[in-house]
């Protein structure tokens, strides 16, 4: 059992930068990805702008078009009325008529005023967020590139180490051994075996009780912390 673990201990030094190199490749895609996801939401906060202020556009003209053609209607109701002026009740129709496109003109003019301050407003929020998204973008790209060249390398890492592992793997672990470490390696920071050093595991540092490190120092079975689950070992 000493031989499985000089074994474990030999590949646990390539499996440790390994798992290192791992964890690297997980972490810069999805740094990557954030950035990205920051970018993207400044721009569709940008086309959600955009689309608003279009939006109130069309109303300011809808509300263009009822004054206007109600300006037009008021003219052709004057023009009739001055032709009308020996018929009072049809003057008095007229005048009404007038009077009360006068008021729908009004309200249609001021309502398109302020709907053309807050299509201002929109405009200024779409302008302040799209140099937001530009900065962002470019610092993104950036990154992105830098992320591109760190990949790169840690890829060419993880094939090396890779290849040195395949040297480093003996016949003389078993498989359910094997098998096991690596669920250590993975749950455990990429370090499955601990040195005991007296009593204490040097991994999570409490403290064995005593027969379990005779046990360990023994050597004829692979013992675990019973803390952290690492494989322990001693020194000899």
């Amino acid at each position: 059992m000493r031989d499985v673990i000089r074994s474990l201990l030999d590949l646990q030094e390539v499996d440790r930068d390994l798992h290192r190199v791992l964890e690297e490749l997980k972490r810069l895609p999805a740094e990557r990805a954030a950035r990205q996801g920051e970018v993207n939401r400044l721009a569709a906060a940008v086309a959600e702008k955009k689309l608003a202020a279009k939006n109130v556009r069309v109303r300011i003209k809808e509300f263009e078009d009822v004054a206007t053609a109600g300006r037009q209607r008021m003219r052709k109701l004057e023009n009739d009325m001055s032709q009308a002026r020996a018929d009072a009740q049809l003057h008095a129709f007229f005048d009404h008529q007038i009077k009360t496109l006068k008021k729908e003109v009004s309200t249609a003019e001021d309502d398109g005023l302020k709907l053309l301050e807050q299509v201002e407003l929109l405009d200024r929020d779409a302008a302040d967020l799209q140099s937001k998204h530009d900065a962002e973008l470019k610092v993104f790209e950036a990154f992105a590139a830098n992320v591109a060249l760190e990949v790169a390398a840690a890829e060419a890492k993880r094939a090396q180490l890779a290849a040195e592992r395949a040297k480093r793997m003996k016949g003389d672990i078993a498989p359910e051994v094997l098998s096991d470490y690596e669920r250590l390696l993975r749950s455990r920071g990429g370090v499955a075996l601990a040195q005991l050093d007296g009593r204490q595991c040097q991994a999570c540092f409490m403290d064995m009780p005593t027969n379990m490190t005779v046990r360990v120092a023994r050597g004829s079975e692979l013992v675990r912390c019973p803390s952290c689950d690492r494989i322990l070992y001693t020194l000899q």
